[in-house]
């Protein structure tokens, strides 16, 4: 587009040129004059009009290359981080891993043996159990962060999908799930445990959202024109700040106590090994919408 205006300013700077030199030739006659000054008032009108174009679309070039650049950059970053996360990251998980098991099942067997034991101990004990779970879950974040296995995809559908993850997320009475997905949704080809994972941390992290308890909405639709399937996960939390926005999926970010910044970092990284791509929407007050969106087995069967 800029080329073209570029071959017209050229054009205009011709004419006016012309009538130029039809000027200063010695053209005396005050009408043919007048008629020329208009045609040249006119026409440096345009080459004016025409430069503040060029000006725009220049500047919205520049725009668009500097969030490329952005982009790129903040993706190298994130690649860094991983490099660096994955240089340890084998090595303290195995060795983390197994002291935790024994630490599990010798919490599994107290509980079994002393079912007479008072209060105090059973919570104790209840404690030790859930801070070891938070411990492996941290573990395993870790490793599928920096070392994302190739997919095992299968024809999955939506709902089926959706509904075994919820079956393995903890929903608090206070939190109220609406579910909009349609049956007649076209299958997708994913690998079903890796998406589940994803559905399970952007699920996990929703509820987190709501401390107080509200609504949280999952919703799913068909997008004809790009042959893909959207699943949006939304809750009605205090949001994400826009400066936060930009970080979230970037490795060891977090906004959250007890946290490493690795949830999302997973999710992005299987949703992408499985041809899909992750979009996220909030404001401040109104809750966040993470929308997962990946494509339908018939897209990835006109690929093949």
């Amino acid at each position: 587009m800029t080329d073209d205006i570029r071959v017209e300013l050229q054009l205009k700077i011709t004419q006016l040129e012309r009538y130029n030199k039809l000027l200063g030739d010695g053209l005396r006659q005050p009408e043919k004059q007048r008629a020329l000054y208009d045609q040249m008032a006119q026409e440096l009108k345009s080459v004016k009009s025409l430069l503040i174009l060029q000006d725009r679309q220049l500047e919205a070039k520049l725009q668009a290359h500097t969030q490329e650049l952005l982009a790129a950059q903040e993706e190298l970053v994130r690649k860094e981080k991983l490099a660096l996360l994955g240089q340890v990251a084998d090595n303290v998980g195995h060795e983390l891993r197994n002291p935790l098991g024994v630490i599990n099942n010798a919490v599994y067997f107290l509980q079994a043996v002393l079912t007479d034991a008072d209060e105090t101990t059973k919570e104790y004990l209840g404690i030790i159990k859930s801070e070891t779970e938070e411990a492996e879950r941290i573990v395993s974040d870790l490793l599928d962060a920096v070392r994302t296995k190739a997919p095992r995809t299968e024809t999955v559908h939506v709902a089926e999908l959706i509904g075994q993850t919820l079956r393995r997320c903890q929903i608090p009475a206070a939190v109220s799930v609406k579910l909009d997905v349609p049956d007649a949704l076209p299958a997708i080809q994913v690998d079903p445990v890796q998406m589940q994972q994803v559905l399970w941390n952007l699920i996990t992290n929703g509820v987190e959202a709501m401390p107080q308890g509200g609504t949280l909405e999952i919703a799913a639709s068909a997008d004809e024109p790009t042959h893909s399937v959207r699943i949006s996960i939304k809750d009605s939390g205090m949001g994400i700040a826009p400066a936060q926005q930009t970080r979230l999926f970037q490795p060891l970010f977090t906004t959250k106590a007890r946290r490493v910044g690795l949830g999302l970092v997973v999710v992005k990284n299987l949703t992408q090994a499985n041809g899909g791509n992750v979009e996220v929407w909030s404001e401040p007050g109104k809750g966040a919408v993470f929308t997962v969106v990946l494509p339908g087995s018939e897209a990835i069967a006109g690929t093949v």
